[in-house]
């Protein structure tokens, strides 16, 4: 039984750090093969590889030569003989490299192009801007080259950059025979400057027109007489922006028409734009006198005067009605004499007033001038609201709330049937030009019914020949 038991477990007598260990050199032998055998298929998938890129390769380059041989770019004979070692490839490989386009240290190669002897004769040079901005290329070279970079798998550096598989771009010749030649840009002349009588700027804040020498002074007492038109018929409270807006464009007819090139400065500018609460206070000025003795207002302390002031003011304050000629009624819309007064002393005093000279600007009259005059009409009778009269100061801000109102009533009142308004209104200024003595500027030489009829008569009698000789005249 024992002898049984030692032959079932012919070990188990012996410890078992006593066991015999396996060879060593057999593993190690064993890991080495299984190494190289890797090692040997990755290298046999690369070659394999290398030689559909380089097929895919020497295909591309055999289309290129076809499409454009001449433009093919020059190879060395010695890289063609250059043999490739294939034994240093190991877990990655590069490609055979790229012909440099720089010119060798070294002695001159012989180069060769598609079997043709070198052209040495300079090529003819075409100036940049006659290039084309595309290469006229086909798109089954680009697909070439993309298949290319794309099955080699980025593992052949320098494929999409190498000169070989940049297409030839053409270049495109001169429309012209002759070189274009640039226009030389006209210089502007450089604008004067305006000069003050002191020789510099005064050291006041404000600047009055007999600080300037000629021709500033005028240049820009003419600005302000236009810009003081615009703020009478354009707009009475204009803003900023539109304040800069017509001294710009005013400075340019002035100095225009006076044949002269001067700088507007900001300190000129300021002066222009000043001129704009002149002239709101100057149509003030001028309505104010006419408002006693138009509407009958009285100067005194009486009781009796005190109470027909008020009751005056109050009837011609309400619903405005100071501008219809039945101020009670309220009919005849802006036709009491105060308005065509106030227009008139203010605008067309004289054949050279602004009314007068400045006819398109007032032809017809506009309802901003009309808003403004009610304006000025209102704030003047507002001086007999306590039944005595106290002269006032002409905010520009209360103000500009009353000319608002004026303005949105006379817009509807002017939309109410525009084709009436519009006579209104130019009938106004007609009558108003007419009482300076100035003449009216109306178109002329429309030819009339009767005219037109006479002269086909004329042209029916006439005799012409072939050769266009009246014989009447003969």
């Amino acid at each position: 039984m024992a002898m049984t038991s030692l032959q079932r477990h012919p070990t188990s007598s012996y410890p078992t750090s006593t066991l015999p260990a396996p060879p060593q050199g057999s593993r190690a032998r064993a890991s080495r093969e299984r190494t190289e055998a890797a090692k040997d298929d990755k290298l046999a998938k690369m070659e394999k590889k290398l030689k559909t890129a380089q097929k895919k390769l020497d295909k591309t380059h055999a289309r290129l030569q076809e499409y454009g041989a001449d433009r093919m770019p020059m190879e060395s004979e010695e890289e063609d003989d250059a043999p490739v070692n294939m034994s240093s490839f190991s877990d990655s490989f590069t490609s055979r490299g790229i012909v440099s386009r720089a010119a060798p240290k070294t002695a001159t190669k012989k180069l060769r192009k598609g079997g043709e002897a070198p052209i040495t004769t300079p090529m003819s040079r075409i100036p940049l801007s006659d290039l084309q901005d595309t290469p006229n290329i086909p798109e089954s070279f680009d697909d070439a080259a993309q298949d290319l970079d794309s099955e080699a798998g980025g593992d052949i550096e320098g494929s999409r950059s190498s000169p070989a598989l940049q297409v030839p771009r053409k270049r495109a010749r001169s429309s012209s025979p002759t070189k274009r030649r640039k226009k030389r840009a006209k210089v502007a002349e450089p604008l004067s400057q305006a000069a003050f009588v002191a020789g510099k700027a005064p050291g006041g804040s404000r600047t009055n027109l007999k600080d300037y020498t000629e021709p500033a002074r005028t240049l820009l007492h003419n600005a302000m007489h236009r810009y003081e038109v615009c703020v009478d018929t354009l707009n009475t409270y204009p803003g900023a922006e539109l304040q800069m807006q017509w001294v710009k464009e005013i400075w340019d007819q002035v100095c225009t028409e006076a044949e002269e090139r001067m700088q507007l400065t900001e300190r000129m500018a300021g002066m222009i734009t000043k001129y704009g609460s002149h002239a709101r206070s100057t149509v003030v000025g001028c309505v104010c006198p006419l408002i006693a003795p138009t509407f009958g207002f009285k100067l005194g302390d009486s009781d009796k005067i005190l109470r027909k002031n008020l009751k005056l003011h109050k009837v011609l304050l309400d619903e405005s009605g100071f501008h219809y000629r039945d101020t009670e009624a309220r009919t005849g819309y802006a036709k009491n004499d105060i308005v065509m007064e106030s227009m008139r002393v203010t605008w067309f005093k004289n054949k050279s007033a602004r009314g007068v000279r400045f006819m398109q600007a007032f032809s017809p009259i506009t309802l901003v001038t009309l808003a403004l005059t009610f304006t000025a009409i209102e704030f003047c009778i507002e001086e007999y609201s306590t039944g005595r009269f106290q002269p006032g100061i002409f905010d520009e801000v209360e103000n500009k709330e009353r000319y608002m109102v004026h303005l949105q009533d006379l817009t509807e009142w002017a939309a109410l049937k525009p084709s009436v308004t519009d006579v209104i209104r130019q009938q106004m200024h007609d009558k108003l030009r007419a009482a300076t003595g100035a003449a009216l500027v109306k178109p002329t030489g429309r030819m009339s019914e009767a005219g037109r009829t006479r002269a086909l008569e004329e042209l029916e009698a006439m005799n012409v020949d072939q050769e266009g000789v009246d014989s009447d005249e003969e």
